[in-house]
């Protein structure tokens, strides 16, 4: 692979216009209450009243921690839950945004960012899952934005976890759960438009295919034309997903699950100097819509697409078989890729270099598990067998190179003339897992108590094709990971519960010596209790847990170019997380996080015993939403939320720190019939802040104000 100088002119830009999807509509529409627009009508626990319903579903049950339907009172370990609904009625663009009100995770912790989802679990990058298998893992594709509006629901497991998936790291997992075909019929279209230009609309259609409802359908899309705060950036994404399912018997169902999604914006944002943002210049502030890049020359195109099935068959002696299946391939070019590298000595002219990349990642993964229902005298036994095996594959190349003008960072001057480099870099990487795993959940009266195990094997080749001849690496890593589990479910709906879990993650490499290093293992000693009434109106987790992870990579200090595997953090925490609808129609949700992290063990003096870059002490959430029920004004709603985050550290040496901000959102929303208008705004004062700083080179300001107006109807 090679580059020229020859321009490349950007993706163009599709006019929403064309979709007009709402030519469609019927002339005369039938009165029906809000319920039937925002509420899956098959969704359990929603608090109704005779003219509106208000309230998000609370959601009290998850296949993610232990790959079995279990209420989240008798999972031993925290997991949060944000369902389609709280996506929809916040009017989220991102899972990153789906964060900010849940304990014990960060995203968005560079600021706006519209190429990637960051995203930090219990002061770690989660492992990203989609409907139970791993997402593409490569070095850019990893970070993969996912759309929001083509979710059901996002589960984020806190905590290690390898003994349900594998190799992942020990803060947990972000598990995304596609929307399924539905027993009733369903038809959505929905117009957004927004500040920055944002022109949004999409579709959701669903049912049943035939009289006997032996197979129904599922059919959603988006298309959206955006701009952003940072000049010449764009923020266009094109999403398409279709499902189909067959069920001809209680006992046997098959679903068929495909997605596609293009993302269209480009690279120019963040990366500014420390002076001028964070810090003060004698030439000012540095604008947040500063483009430091060369228009047509940042642009940032990915392309997903997927296709898997998921079929169960429940046979009548309380065995049933589980198959899931998915291929995805995921790629991302990024042109020239003109980047920032500090102020010259007057203060104002930037330097810049050149960093085109690609990457091409494929990922295939299938679980196979039994489980099995059966009571032995007074104790009740769930007990998983399963194996499973996935494929990640990334061919990576890139490039870095100076040879491109400076510019003017309070002043710029574009059109320099770029010269793309030839990569120097181009690895092909494959990493093949597989996993065997038992559990056994086991229930006697009001005790639960979940004991697992699983061994696996991972291999990873790495093929460096630039150089010549190609050098080739092989790694095998074995690894058996544990979770045991009490949980104690009293009739008033407390659940107190204690878990003892263990990950694995492989690290590719060798020593000085020529040593393989082992894989990095993480433990976690966690206990809590939930809350669950019995009426399905709230649900709450306190809990306090210890993180460990070991084998960490550190800088050898007797020779520089290498690592050695002697590095240890800890991470520590209390959260407290709930969502309660208080009445049939005011709902309350909220978290506090107090996390104290600290690299404990390292052969860099320098980095001992301080904290974990982008992981604040502090964080806390509270919002609420309000419908008036009756009345002239029934239907009509308004909401609100505060956000706080506590100050952080961007380098691992702790010399960067930004300080803590405190932001808001508020929501105003009306159904009638069958419509549905909605406004949000996220960052409503519009504060301008430096969300951290990695280095005198690069910080980031953090999210700005966005204020988007919706319009959705369905009958």
């Amino acid at each position: 692979m090679s580059r020229s100088a020859v321009a490349r002119p950007s993706f163009p830009r599709a006019s929403l216009l064309a979709l007009a999807l709402l030519a469609g509509l019927p002339a005369a529409a039938q009165v029906v209450t809000p319920a039937s627009v925002d509420a899956d009508p098959a969704a359990p626990d929603a608090t109704t009243l005779d003219t509106v319903q208000v309230q998000a579903t609370i959601i009290k049950r998850s296949e993610t921690v232990t790959k079995t339907d279990t209420l989240i009172t008798e999972v031993p370990q925290s997991v949060s839950v944000v369902s389609a609904e709280q996506f929809a009625g916040r009017g989220l663009h991102g899972i990153d945004e789906a964060m900010w009100y849940l304990a014990g995770t960060q995203g968005g912790g560079y600021g706006q960012d519209t190429r990637s989802d960051w995203l930090l679990v219990r002061g770690f990058s989660p492992a990203r899952y989609m409907d139970g298998l791993a997402l593409t893992d490569g070095v850019w594709t990893g970070a993969t934005r996912i759309e929001p509006y083509g979710l059901e629901r996002m589960d984020v497991l806190k905590g290690p976890s390898s003994v349900s998936y594998g190799a992942m790291p020990p803060g947990g997992l972000v598990n995304l759960v596609s929307k399924r075909p539905t027993d009733e019929p369903l038809r959505e279209i929905e117009v957004q438009l927004g500040n920055f230009d944002l022109r949004q609309a999409a579709f959701d259609f669903g049912g049943p295919l035939d009289d006997a409802g032996t197979w129904s359908y599922r059919l959603t899309g988006l298309a959206r034309n955006s701009d952003n705060l940072v000049d010449f950036v764009e923020d266009d994404r094109y999403f398409f997903a279709p499902a189909l399912a067959w069920k001809p018997s209680d006992a046997t169902s098959l679903t068929l699950l495909a997605r596609w999604q293009k993302a269209d914006t480009a690279n120019g944002s963040g990366f500014l100097p420390a002076e001028g943002t964070l810090l003060p210049s004698p030439h000012g502030q540095i604008s947040p819509s500063v483009f430091t890049g060369e228009p047509g020359w940042n642009d940032y195109l990915r392309t997903s697409k997927s296709a898997g099935y998921e079929f169960e068959h429940a046979f009548a002696n309380g065995l049933t078989f589980r198959q899931n299946l998915r291929y995805g391939e995921t790629d991302v070019d990024h042109d020239a890729g003109v980047g920032t590298l500090g102020l010259q000595e007057d203060g104002r002219t930037l330097n810049r270099y050149l960093f085109p990349l690609e990457e091409h990642s494929k990922s295939f993964g299938v679980d196979n598990n039994i489980s099995f229902d059966f009571v032995t005298g007074a104790w009740e036994h769930t007990v998983l067998a399963g194996v499973d095996y996935r494929r990640l594959q990334s061919d990576y190349a890139s490039a870095f190179a100076f040879g491109i003008a400076p510019i003017d960072v309070f002043d710029p001057v574009y059109g320099a003339e770029v010269i793309v480099p030839d990569y120097t870099f181009h690895e092909d990487k494959v990493q093949q897992q597989t996993g065997v795993y038992l559990q056994d959940q086991i229930r006697r009266d009001r005790w639960v108590v979940t004991i697992a195990g699983r061994q696996d094997q991972v291999r990873t080749h790495a093929d460096n094709l630039i150089a010549d001849p190609v050098t080739r690496s092989r790694q095998s890593d074995d690894a058996f990971s544990g979770r045991l589990g009490v949980n104690y479910v009293f009739d008033s709906g407390f659940a107190p519960y204690v878990a003892w879990s263990e990950s694995f993650q492989p690290t590719v490499g060798v020593d000085f010596d020529g040593n393989a290093f082992v894989p990095t293992t993480g433990e976690q000693v966690e206990a809590g209790i939930k809350y669950l009434p019995s009426g399905g109106r709230g649900l709450a987790t306190l809990a306090v847990y210890d993180i460990r992870q070991q084998n960490t990579l550190s800088v050898d200090p007797d020779h520089v170019l290498f690592s050695v595997q002697q590095g240890e953090t800890r991470v520590r925490g209390v959260e407290l997380e709930g969502r309660w609808n208080l009445t049939p129609t005011l709902g309350m949700y909220g978290a506090a996080t107090w996390m104290d992290t600290e690299v404990t063990r390292t052969t860099d003096a320098a980095a001992l015993g301080k904290r974990v870059a982008l992981v604040p002490e502090q964080q806390a959430s509270l919002g609420f939403d309000y419908t008036i029920p009756y009345g002239a004004l029934s239907g009509l709603g308004f909401g609100g939320g505060v956000r706080h985050v506590g100050s952080v550290y961007g380098d691992i040496y702790n010399e960067w720190e930004t300080p803590s901000y405190t932001l808001f959102d508020a929501a105003l929303h009306y159904g009638f019939g069958r419509w549905r208008l909605q406004l949000n705004a996220s960052n409503l004062a519009d504060k301008e802040y430096v969300a951290v700083c990695n280095s005198a080179m690069w910080c980031y300001y953090g999210h700005p104000r966005t204020v988007t107006a919706t319009v959705r109807y369905r009958w």
